[in-house]
């Protein structure tokens, strides 16, 4: 389906207004692709990024997962 020029209007408008939202929603969608990347172009990025051992996959995601259950720890005691 193709896109009208109403709702490409529509859109930057609601980004125009909204800056803080579509940061917070491209970020989530950055980490989230990071944890579970579904395309093969993102599957082909991790694979030549840790082929020569610079970048390890498997400890980059425990480490992110430390920070997150230590964030979660944080905002639970402060709720």
């Amino acid at each position: 389906m193709k896109t009208t020029q109403a709702q490409r209007r529509a859109t930057d408008t609601y980004r125009k207004k909204n800056p803080e939202k579509i940061r917070y929603q491209n970020t989530l969608g950055s980490a989230r692709s990071f944890i579970n990347p579904k395309t093969e172009k993102m599957k082909n990025n991790i694979k030549v990024a840790t082929e020569d051992g610079h970048f390890n996959y498997l400890d980059d995601l425990k480490s992110l997962r430390e920070l997150i259950d230590n964030r979660i720890k944080e905002l639970e005691v402060n709720e």
